[in-house]
């Protein structure tokens, strides 16, 4: 299914951020996959360059207008990339800078998403989690008036942007005009090293962190993963152990990760959140395609793994590149069942080689992944099967529109917002009967079918997993028409088996 009208809420993240980088190299300009060729044949190869020099000197001395050189140069290299694939690009110093940030996820700054109305004032769509604006009082909502005494009202989102951001440990004093307030307060924020956390819950507590819980009463968890950066195995153990290792509540009963619209990021953040359900067997292997020899093979060992719950993992046609190794290496060790639709089909793997002294860098394809099975999930032209697709039970599209309500839902679920000081002064933690009648429906269910029919199958293993025995299958029948499927055991097997405008994080 196409999705047309989402391309500019989700397929911009995806172009930025779209595809698993091995990590930085410093491999020579002779590919370590190659023998170096003889000289004779190097000199041969530069011949192909003779007519590129030429067409340079003429628009040099010819053209009508002064030329850069340099945007000659790059233009050049980014030209010979692209006869390649959409993946592989060539990074200049400050490009190279911004694509370390995506990939590690810090910057230094205040930590808050920025954006600007139809009327020109700058607001706060949401302070980020554990940040220095959280700290210091900042909301969703808040107008930013003046930065350190000066209005910002002449201002461009860029401008602003810039003024905000600053050094670790110095200070801005923004001016802002809380949501519903009527007189402006001063609110001095020391700039950090934000880290930008890429797993999220259900929905945030007054205090900012997220409540993971999305059926208290029984007991199952939800977890999305935004992308695959550094800390997200880290994350997802802060998330989910405390819920596993809960001795007064119980354990939690089944896992919801939620995949969809994930594009992708480090191939060793994905290797390391599989290893968190896997305790054994082949995550990944590279390779090339003429070549039968897998070049790494990345198995799964039990240091991390945490004990055999019931697992849900939901996907769609924008999980990407680690989504899809997440997904396929669990699906095919049947360790989750798989509801949505087929993926991207990114099945490459780009490497980093730093060139001119780690000033720029070249992001190259130097290999394709292999799930379990063997596949390759790439989608090449004229391809009729490609990804990682759903049993067909769980294959379950979604409309434009449904698709558009779940972006929504997550937007307004990532705002942390300003709670009054009366209510949290006067209103104790709530107890876990009072969660269960808050969360009794939640609107973001009753309008993902996706995620209802994941809550259904985990229900449906608490159900009958008491009372019967459960083998490597299991018929599982809920609500949902035709919903009666093979669906993995809770049990191991025996051992035979969008903003209106743009918006900035500073």
């Amino acid at each position: 299914m196409k999705l047309n009208c989402l391309r500019s809420v989700s397929l911009a993240i995806v172009s930025v951020t779209l595809g698993v980088v091995v990590g930085r190299s410093t491999l020579t300009p002779h590919d370590q996959f190659l023998p170096a060729a003889p000289n004779a044949a190097v000199r041969d190869s530069y011949k192909v360059f003779d007519t590129l020099v030429d067409i340079r000197s003429q628009i040099l001395h010819n053209y009508v207008e002064t030329v850069d050189d340099k945007k000659l140069m790059d233009g050049a290299i980014q030209g010979m990339l692209k006869t390649l694939d959409p993946y592989s690009n060539y990074f200049s110093k400050e490009e190279l800078a911004s694509f370390d940030r995506v990939v590690h996820g810090q910057f230094s700054g205040i930590g808050a998403e920025i954006s600007q109305d139809i009327n020109g004032n700058f607001i706060i769509i949401s302070p980020l989690e554990d940040s220095p604006s959280l700290k210091a009082g900042i909301y969703a909502g808040d107008r930013i008036l003046k930065i350190d005494g000066e209005n910002v009202e002449d201002l461009s989102l860029k401008e602003l942007i810039s003024r905000i951001s600053g050094t670790p440990g110095s200070q801005v004093v923004m001016t802002v005009l809380h949501q519903g307030d009527k007189i402006p307060v001063d609110v001095t924020i020391t700039r950090a090293v934000v880290q930008v956390h890429s797993v999220r819950g259900v929905e945030h507590r007054p205090d900012g962190s997220w409540d993971f819980l999305i059926e208290p009463q029984h007991r199952i968890a939800y977890v999305r993963i935004n992308n695959f950066m550094e800390t997200t195995a880290e994350e997802l153990d802060k998330a989910l152990l405390p819920l596993i290792q809960d001795q007064g509540a119980g354990s939690v009963k089944g896992i919801i990760l939620d995949l969809r619209f994930n594009p992708g990021g480090l191939l060793e953040a994905g290797i390391d959140v599989c290893e968190r359900f896997l305790d054994s067997g082949v995550i990944v292997s590279t390779g090339r395609p003429d070549s039968a020899k897998r070049n790494v093979v990345r198995e799964a060992t039990r240091e991390h793994t945490y004990p055999r719950i019931p697992l849900v993992v939901l996907v769609n046609e924008l999980s990407a590149s680690a989504s899809e190794i997440v997904a396929g290496a669990l699906k095919d060790h049947r360790r989750a069942v798989l509801i949505g639709t087929r993926t991207f089909g990114k099945g490459s793997v780009q490497s980093l080689l730093t060139l001119d002294n780690g000033n720029a860098a070249l992001k190259l394809t130097t290999a394709y992944y292999y799930l379990p099975s063997g596949k390759n999930i790439m989608r090449k032209k004229g391809a009729t099967t490609w990804g990682v697709e759903p049993d067909p039970a769980f294959n379950i599209p979604l409309t434009e529109e449904e698709n558009r309500q779940v972006l929504i839902n997550r937007q307004k679920s990532d705002i942390i917002r300003r709670v009054a000081a009366s209510a949290t002064a006067t209103t104790a933690p709530a107890t876990d009967t009072e969660r269960i009648e808050k969360n009794a429906t939640r609107p973001a269910e009753a309008t993902d079918r996706q995620l209802q029919r994941a809550l259904e199958i985990l229900l449906a293993y608490e159900a009958f997993g008491t009372t019967r025995d459960f083998s490597a299958t299991s018929s599982v029948t809920t609500t949902r028409p035709s919903a009666s499927a093979s669906v993995p055991a809770p049990k191991p097997p025996p051992e035979t088996a969008p903003a209106p405008m743009p918006v900035n994080s500073e």
